[in-house]
């Protein structure tokens, strides 16, 4: 299988795997705790590490460029932060201006970020190591 579909099939479910982790940590604190902001900060937290670990190495794994794990974890976390963005400007955008329903906007936002994020990820946060390329090592 061509690397880059298989890197894409396994991005999908990774990302699909800390969606899970997410929605069941938040409605399992909810249940207990209540206080859905805090619950939803919390769980997306925890989602967002259990995603960096198996990106990091189950997806990316090869030809990593020689960059700090603490680097690339920090890029990581900003790539969150634009998909935050990303998903409050395409909700607004979908909902308040064009008068969506939220799934139908949260799904837009969903599959935006999801294309933004990988290729971002792709380039910046797991770079290939150029060396590696260059002299083709896997």
């Amino acid at each position: 299988m061509n690397l880059k579909v298989r890197e894409a099939l396994l991005y999908t479910g990774v990302n699909l795997s800390a969606t899970i982790v997410d929605y069941i940590i938040f409605l399992t604190l909810i249940h207990v705790f209540g206080w859905p902001i805090l619950q939803s900060v919390i769980s997306y937290s925890i989602a967002t590490i259990v995603n960096y670990g198996l990106t990091r190495t189950l997806v990316f794994r090869h030809g990593l460029s020689p960059k700090s794990e603490h680097r690339r974890f920090l890029e990581f976390l900003a790539t969150n932060a634009v998909g935050l963005l990303i998903t409050a400007i395409v909700i607004w955008m979908t909902v308040h201006e064009m008068s969506l329903k939220p799934f139908v906007g949260k799904t837009i936002s969903v599959l935006i970020c999801f294309v933004t994020l990988y290729y971002v990820r792709t380039q910046i946060v797991f770079g290939k190591d150029p060396d590696a390329e260059s002299t083709g090592s896997p």
